[in-house]
């Protein structure tokens, strides 16, 4: 009993030595650790990488004190229990390092998901596993520890980012995380049943075998003369041998000329192949990689060992080395036609000015397909895939001098070529919008492409590529907007024209925001009681600097900002109110943006400020456009669906110049229908005109709806509505231009038999 007491001690403190000896091989690990996690802090400028790789220094550190106290503790007479805590201490640094190493990746995939710290974390991480196994093996809770520290996180990690892929990989860390330990534990049984001498050295050597065999990587064990004295089969197989034993006895440099008589390396691989397993073997470097004449890629790690040799694993990283080639050209390269993106197509421009000669002229094209969208509604995404192929395939094949193509986003194209000339560049320009506009045959469609181009055109020495880009993008603008041409060159007028109206956003911004915008109010004349019913708010802005900016310019600038709810609500506001002053005696209209009849929340809008104000619904017509009704219906249909049944009036404005369909008057809840003032202008002198102003009030009136005809300028024109057209209201500078809500409240008794004249000052209207 005793014997067989001391036997378990022996092995016990054997054990707890073997754990304590891998000191150096622990520094080595965590600087490698340290400095790959700096990398990753460096190349994603993220704290939380830099506070990992304090971590990973504290943490080593620790371990290091730990190990310093184990080489001065004095255990020749140690009790189990004094080993088992000098082995859970062990496990607990080990186990830190390791759940740093887990976090590391799950912070890199998941919270942050990086794909380069992602890859380097996960290389970190899989090194790791395999050092702790060949390391650790002594002791199966140390291995199980600290394969949970790092295996676990990666599990949690691969749940939470869903998916079926994902939950494969999660699930396929369980059979790597129990064949680990089942590995740590046949190295360890073959080991403590030949120090006991349980079993004889074939059964060891068998057990052996069988876990170095199983392994997932080739490993191969130097001795201190770089002699092969141990190798498994995957290392075998990796290096082009059949066998484990063929590379048993063999040195480094004997094991690579029986491989290149084999044929397996050619020179040039294997000279390569030399240098990189000597610089492991001498300790030069503990990791490197290689690809060989199949295009395998193996990463070689060694564990260097000064009393006993080398440590050689081999890992077949092929798999990775693909995904990272992908991700590479993925992040360069456009997925659709092949062409450099943005990103790469900046690095190429960066140094293209030292490719063409001295004195020559470089010209940057920024190309819009034109009707892409249209392409794709009509023929489906496929096709219009296959033209944009096409499209990229003519582009990159153009008759310049060092061109380079790049595709930049959806429709948008782009092209860097050198002239000799300002006049050859001009010349090119023309040849290459007629090469890449025209017919193109996709799969059996015959489809006719055009398109727009803002060029840039400089001296070799004048190569900004951002500027360049911002001012061809203003040459687009200009080419898209000239009918009359499909490309433009850059000039300092474009920027001019750009830098002010972008001032001029930024004001109109500021204004809305401040509510310095003002409402005027149009009235709206009864035509039988000549008296103003209601009247249009309009929206109006006096610029500090440049005076009175028509509503033609800023309300589509608005628009374009995404401000024009900000604007309509402003004006609601203020037409609700300033209707509330009038004492509800006359109604009030606001005109609603296709943006306003698209947002719901404009109905809320509208029924606050008439909650707030004390205002009857009806007393409120919101006025919308046939072009913004037809930019969503179905939209449109319901935001005035809703204002109708709270009591809101709704009508029809500019009837008849846009995409006028009686549809619109017979489905959507429309109260009034307001005629665009085109109709009115000559029908004194075209009786055409005159019948069909009347057919449109017939109809209008047969369908239950109210007629407001607009732009009511001559008593002619009163006149002949009066007698022949039958509308009940007209809207025009006849009976009133714009004005102020406090000249309005001066008309609210008048009667008006033709039209209303404002004296100067602060009298009352008179009648003419």
């Amino acid at each position: 009993m005793k014997t067989e007491r001391n036997e378990s001690m022996s092995l016990e403190l054997f054990s707890v030595r073997t754990l304590y000896a891998n000191k150096k091989a622990a520094w080595w690990t965590s600087v490698v650790q340290i400095s790959a996690t700096l990398m990753i802090y460096i190349n994603t400028n993220q704290p939380v990488y830099l506070a990992f790789a304090v971590a990973f220094l504290l943490t080593i550190l620790a371990r290091a004190a730990n190990v310093t106290a184990f080489e001065r503790a004095d255990l020749t007479a140690a009790t189990s229990a004094t080993l088992k805590k000098w082995e859970w201490r062990y496990l607990s640094g080990g186990l830190t390092t390791c759940i740093l190493l887990g976090m590391l990746c799950f912070v890199s995939i998941y919270v942050l998901a990086d794909a380069s710290a992602a890859i380097t974390s996960v290389i970190i991480a899989i090194a790791s596993m395999v050092a702790l196994v060949t390391r650790n093996y002594v002791s199966p809770v140390v291995v199980m520890g600290m394969s949970v520290g790092i295996l676990a996180p990666l599990f949690v990690t691969f749940i939470l980012l869903g998916g079926f892929y994902n939950w494969l990989l999660a699930l396929l860390i369980l059979p790597f995380f129990g064949y680990n330990i089942v590995i740590a534990f046949n190295l360890r049984r073959s080991l403590f049943d030949a120090l006991l001498g349980k079993q004889q050295l074939g059964t060891v050597a068998n057990n052996f075998d069988a876990a170095l065999n199983g392994m997932p990587q080739g490993l191969l064990m130097f001795d201190c003369e770089q002699i092969i004295t141990v190798a498994n089969m995957k290392a075998a197989k990796m290096m082009g041998f059949d066998r484990p034993e063929q590379l048993q006895g063999r040195s480094l440099e004997a094991l690579l000329r029986l491989a290149q008589l084999r044929g397996y390396f050619p020179d040039a691989a294997l000279k390569s192949l030399r240098v990189k397993m000597g610089d492991l073997l001498t300790g030069s470097k503990q990791r490197d990689t290689f690809e060989s004449p199949a295009k395998r890629h193996f990463e070689f790690t060694a564990t260097p060992d000064p009393q006993h040799g080398t440590v050689l694993v081999i890992q077949d990283v092929t798999r990775r080395a693909d995904a990272e080639a992908q991700i590479n050209r993925m992040a360069r390269y456009d997925s659709l036609t092949g062409l450099p993106n943005r990103s790469q197509f900046a690095e190429v421009a960066h140094t293209y000015g030292s490719t063409v000669q001295f004195g020559a002229q470089i010209v940057l094209m920024v190309i819009d397909i034109d009707g892409l969208k249209r392409t794709n509604d009509t023929f489906g995404h496929r096709i219009g895939d296959e033209l944009l192929r096409a499209f990229a395939e003519r582009l990159s094949s153009v008759d310049v001098s060092h061109p380079v193509a790049s595709r930049f986003g959806s429709d948008e194209f782009v092209l860097l070529f050198s002239a000799q000339t300002h006049g050859e560049a001009l010349e090119s320009i023309d040849r290459i919008m007629k090469g890449i506009s025209g017919q193109y045959a996709v799969s059996g469609q015959d489809i006719q492409t055009a398109a727009h181009a803002g060029i840039v055109i400089v001296d070799a020495t004048e190569l900004d590529l951002a500027t360049m880009h911002m001012n061809a993008d203003l040459a687009l603008d200009v080419a898209k907007k000239d009918s009359q041409k499909d490309w433009a060159v850059f000039v300092q007028t474009m920027d001019h024209s750009f830098r002010s109206k972008q001032r001029l956003k930024a004001d109109l911004r500021k204004a809305i925001a401040d509510g310095a915008l003002s409402v005027a109010y149009q009235p709206i004349v009864n035509v039988r009681s000549l008296r103003m019913t209601a009247c249009e708010a309009l929206s109006r802005w006096n610029h500090p600097e440049f005076g009175a900016i028509s509503p033609a310019e800023f309300i589509p600038m608005a628009e374009e900002m995404g401000l024009i709810s900000d604007l309509t609500r402003n004006v609601i506001e203020r037409a609700v109110l300033d209707c509330s002053r009038w004492n509800s005696r006359i109604a009030v209209s606001v005109n609603l943006s296709s943006l306003d009849l698209r947002n719901m929340n404009m109905v809320n809008i509208i029924q606050s400020a008439l909650r707030r104000h004390e205002i009857e619904p009806h007393l409120l017509e919101v006025e919308v456009t046939e072009g913004a009704i037809i930019t969503d219906r179905d939209a449109t249909g319901s935001v005035l669906a809703e204002l109708k049944r709270s009591g809101v009036q709704v009508a029809i404005d500019d009837f008849g110049t846009g995409y006028s369909s009686l549809s619109y008057l017979k489905d959507l809840p429309v109260t009034k229908v307001k005629i665009d003032r085109s109709f009115i202008v000559d029908i004194a002198a075209e009786g055409r005109s005159l019948k069909l102003l009347r057919g449109i009030v017939q109809m209008s009136h047969e369908l239950g709806l109210s007629v407001t005809i607009e732009g009511l300028e001559t008593s002619e024109q009163s006149e002949l509505i009066n007698q022949w057209v039958g509308a009940e209201y007209v809207q025009g500078y006849l009976y009133g231009a714009p004005m102020s809500a406090d000249d309005i409240s001066k008309l609210l008794d008048i009667p008006m038999e033709q039209k209303l004249l404002v004296v100067n000052g602060d009298s009352v209207p008179v009648l003419h």
